[in-house]
């Protein structure tokens, strides 16, 4: 009896770390994504700015439109690759939490049932 409860005292102790480092995983995953946006948002305005002052040369016909559209390219880039990286970081983060959820689930499931089969008293054999 005393066996069985320290196998589920130590499931259970595993399971609280791995939920542990979930937060810990979770909170460095919210500090990179919002230190990439804040990025995204300096390089979108120092863009904006290229752009504005390339639409007034154009305005005055310093420059053709190719030029201004060529001085959006950069902040255009780096929105695709985000945006392709969210993708991607998202469906694979979705596909791991539920291979994760799902053995969990199952350890839960054996360590109830090795503490229903260590409470039952041995039947005699006949």
């Amino acid at each position: 009896m005393n066996a069985s409860r320290n196998a589920t005292d130590t499931a259970w102790a595993l399971i609280e770390n791995e939920k542990r480092r979930d937060r810990f995983i979770r909170r460095v995953s919210i500090a990179a994504w919002a230190t990439t946006f804040i990025i995204v948002l300096i390089v979108a305005v120092m863009t904006s700015i290229s752009l504005v002052e390339m639409t007034k040369a154009q305005m005055l016909g310093a420059v053709p439109w190719m030029t201004v559209m060529a001085s959006a390219m950069p902040l255009i880039d780096v929105l695709w690759k985000l945006s392709l990286l969210v993708a991607v970081l998202s469906t694979v983060g979705i596909f791991l939490r539920l291979r994760t959820a799902s053995l969990t689930e199952i350890q839960l499931r054996l360590a109830a049932l090795e503490e229903m089969l260590a409470s039952k008293p041995d039947s005699p054999r006949t």
